[in-house]
């Protein structure tokens, strides 16, 4: 269940951010545990972007859940 892998995620030591995309296509990145909220139920979730706007979605909506690409440093000859 992919309520499950999120808060698997959340609670990893050390956490690595990642993000939840919907069937919809749109992208949702969670940086930090903070910046998410999940129902007691799992039913809903809630993702704070960097703006500190709220987007609520329905869990049956998260199409994947994927670890953020982590940034490398190209080291230049």
């Amino acid at each position: 269940m992919v309520i499950e892998a999120i808060r698997e995620l959340n609670q990893a030591v050390p956490f690595r951010p990642y993000s939840l995309r919907l069937v919809s296509g749109k992208v949702h990145s969670v940086p930090h545990p903070d910046f998410i909220y999940i129902s007691p139920r799992g039913t809903y979730v809630m993702v704070v972007d960097s703006r500190e706007h709220p987007h609520w979605m329905s869990s049956l909506l998260i199409e994947e859940v994927t670890h953020a690409r982590s940034r490398t440093r190209s080291r230049k000859k």
